[in-house]
């Protein structure tokens, strides 16, 4: 008998999960809102149905449950915990609870388990649209910084970090923010300072909790927008603050009853110690354990995930580095216009330690003002055999590519 994974969302991110299920010997679902997205190409099965449709992920499952023996529902690299939490308790397979995923994948909800869990929290307050009227009222109870957030949607859309009072922009992005978050609100915080970092864990089919990796993260913050301009892979943070950082993943972790799947963490590193600011019981979505730690260490994530959703163990050696490297990404970050033109200087199978280079923009796309994590125009992974070298090959890479805008 043939055994399915399904795989929500069909991405670019989802690409790696395909490539991963087929050799372990796995067919693949895909279900994604968009029939030209790039898995339709590479799924055994597709099915056009919205990620976050869970009737509509439910429905299904009862009609091809008889038809197809699945045996693991995967979302990595993609914002559905909720959906594949809930499919996975329908078709009755190895995932974590759609309770503690619903917790952490709406930031108020988290956040008032934190509080109530005694883990180090920033002051906040969540509000609606019934609020917008009160806002001036409300944001002078937070002392500057603070930041504006969406509840429930990723790559900061809809979020700024505001240094000094404005009320026209405060209004502008509470207003952006209700419209991407799914219950239209909106969460006002007040900001922590200091570096950046993803936390991977894993728990496997046992409840056993697997440190997998830590990224740095780099942002500008200057137009307060909090905008991630690359990665660093593995961490420069020193040892005992990585340490620290996997504690209390695993700490937070526990209180929440995670047992199975993975957890991951957006964190940031504070004169405090490392403080959450945000978590989710699903892959990383930012190339980090798709692309960017499998080219430093030959670490995989990806594999040992889809084991885990299927109730298999998964051998030590999948979180064992198998060679130390260093992995950096960056962007180009063209003025505003219409891109004209992409091309290479070099053949770019001879620019020294570029591993991988995806373009979210095409000719004639419009490039506009930098307000999120999304708005990126491409993405270089380049490595070396330390981050000084990686960094230049990085920087290097970039010049080799060049970018034409034209006016619009």
């Amino acid at each position: 008998m043939t055994n399915f994974l399904w795989c929500i969302g069909g991405g670019l991110l989802q690409v790696p999960v395909i490539n991963e299920a087929n050799k372990l010997g796995l067919k693949v679902i895909v279900t994604d809102n968009s029939e030209n997205c790039i898995c339709s190409k590479h799924a055994d099965i597709f099915y056009k149905i919205d990620i976050f449709d869970i009737e509509g992920h439910i429905n299904l499952a009862s009609t091809i449950k008889n038809k197809f023996n699945i045996i693991g529902v995967l979302a990595a690299g993609i914002d559905a915990p909720i959906t594949m939490s809930k499919l996975c308790e329908y078709l009755n397979l190895p995932g974590v609870s759609s309770k503690i995923s619903e917790i952490v994948h709406n930031k108020n909800k988290f956040r008032e388990f934190a509080k109530s869990n005694k883990i180090p929290t920033p002051k906040f307050q969540l509000c609606n649209e019934n609020n917008l009227k009160d806002l001036d009222e409300i944001l002078k109870k937070f002392k500057l910084p603070f930041i504006i957030k969406n509840v429930d949607s990723s790559g900061s859309r809809g979020t700024k970090i505001f240094y000094e009072r404005d009320l026209q922009e405060e209004l502008k992005i509470a207003k952006e923010a209700i419209a991407v978050s799914k219950n239209n609100s909106f969460l006002v915080e007040s900001v922590w300072k200091g570096l950046e970092c993803t936390v991977e864990t894993l728990f496997d089919i046992c409840g056993v909790f697997h440190e997998c990796f830590i990224t740095d993260r780099h942002f500008n913050y200057s137009s307060g927008y909090p905008i991630e301009t690359g990665l660093v892979s593995p961490s420069r943070l020193p040892k005992n603050i990585q340490k620290d950082c996997y504690k209390l993943a695993k700490d937070v972790s526990s209180k929440l009853g995670i047992n199975i799947g993975a957890a991951k963490f957006d964190m940031i590193i504070t004169e405090q110690g490392p403080r959450i600011i945000e978590m989710t019981t699903r892959l990383s979505g930012g190339f980090d354990c798709q692309y960017v730690v499998p080219a430093s260490s030959g670490k995989n994530i990806i594999k040992a995930a889809i084991m885990t959703s299927c109730g298999m163990k998964f051998p030590d050696d999948l979180l064992i580095s198998k060679f130390d490297k260093t992995c950096v990404t960056g962007s180009h970050w063209p003025k505003n216009g219409i891109l004209k033109k992409i091309y290479y200087l070099d053949e770019i199978n001879s620019i020294k330690g570029l591993e991988h280079i995806f373009f979210r923009k095409k000719k004639g796309d419009k490039i506009q003002n930098y307000y999120n994590c999304t708005d990126r125009i491409d993405f270089l992974i380049c490595t070396g055999i330390n981050y000084e070298d990686a960094k230049i090959n990085l920087e290097n890479a970039l010049s080799k590519i060049v970018i034409e805008i034209s006016d619009e």
